[in-house]
């Protein structure tokens, strides 16, 4: 059965790096700047308040732990009321896979990390998930992401051979459960695809869709999957992931050929008659209309890079 959670991540040539923490102490902020794809952060000492531009703030405790998207600036702070300073100033100079410090050092700590995306279709991913995912250590709905976090927190503190590998491995898994947790939670995600994983009739879809993404699926088909009229499975469709049936196929397959262009799998050529495309230049034309640009301009792209 294919796993379109799984398989988005893939697409999307999802990685994670471990970020210097930081250690503070006395009165202290930091402001961090714009950034692309999904931010990680598990509180190990201390508490702190998280200020999410243009969103109230949010109080954190030893334990907590918490997922950033969308690329908003945000405010870490002992109170919401000091005025921070830029992380490139705090974090310069500090140790590699090390700690930041401020002040005293010896109040509050933080580590985590972050999920890098192919930059020009992290909005697939990011887009479908929640600005702030808050994980409090309070909550006793989260076992696997607590033992994932003591899992994380202990490679970290343990510095021995491989410990940063594993520490690495164990937050691409905390992402994940945050995510599964959201979609467990009811309006836990905004309407899109991540949202209708949860949707009983269009996550069977979904899932069809992403175990067979070249097959020539058309409405009456996907419709049956659903166990719905073509007129009621398009209505449902389009209300749970906020596009049209066959417009989420062609784009499913778009980002599949974005792949193929970044890790230069095929060639433009082959990756076309791959899809189905009778022409280099209908595929040009259904590429441009997802990402902008045409196949050939994009192809030179690497994760990473600007989009």
């Amino acid at each position: 059965m294919a796993d379109p959670l799984s398989d988005t991540l893939s697409l999307l040539d999802a990685r994670c790096e471990l970020s210097t923490g930081l250690c503070a102490g006395e009165r202290w902020g930091v402001r961090v700047g714009r950034y692309e794809g999904l931010k990680f952060n598990v509180v190990l000492q201390g508490s702190a308040w998280l200020v999410p531009e243009g969103a109230a703030a949010v109080p954190l405790a030893a334990g907590d732990c918490f997922m950033l998207g969308g690329g908003a600036p945000f405010v870490l702070a002992s109170a919401p009321d000091v005025p921070p300073r830029d992380a490139a100033e705090v974090f310069a100079g500090a140790p590699e896979g090390g700690s930041a410090r401020i002040g005293s050092g010896k109040d509050f700590s933080v580590a985590g990390g972050r999920m890098v995306l192919a930059p020009a279709s992290a909005g697939l991913l990011v887009g479908a998930l929640p600005a702030l995912i808050h994980l409090p250590a309070s909550s006793t709905a989260a076992q696997t992401a607590r033992w994932l976090l003591s899992q994380f927190v202990h490679e970290l503190q343990a510095g021995g051979p491989g410990s940063r590998t594993q520490a690495t491995h164990a937050m691409h898994m905390i992402f994940v459960e945050l995510m599964r947790m959201q979609l467990a939670s009811p309006g836990g995600v905004p309407a899109g695809w991540l949202s209708a994983l949860a949707d009983e009739r269009i996550g069977r879809v979904l899932e069809a869709l992403h175990g067979e993404p070249l097959r020539r699926w058309t409405l009456p088909e996907l419709a049956a999957i659903a166990r719905l009229s073509r007129s009621g499975f398009a209505l449902r469709f389009r209300k749970v992931v906020g596009r049209p049936p066959l417009d989420y196929v062609l784009t499913l397959r778009m980002h599949i050929a974005a792949r193929d262009l970044r890790q230069q799998r095929k060639p433009v050529a082959a990756i076309s008659q791959a899809l189905g495309y009778s022409s280099e230049s209908a595929f040009g034309s259904a590429f441009k209309r997802v990402f902008g640009c045409a196949p050939r301009t994009y192809a030179p792209r690497r994760p990473g890079t600007p989009a």
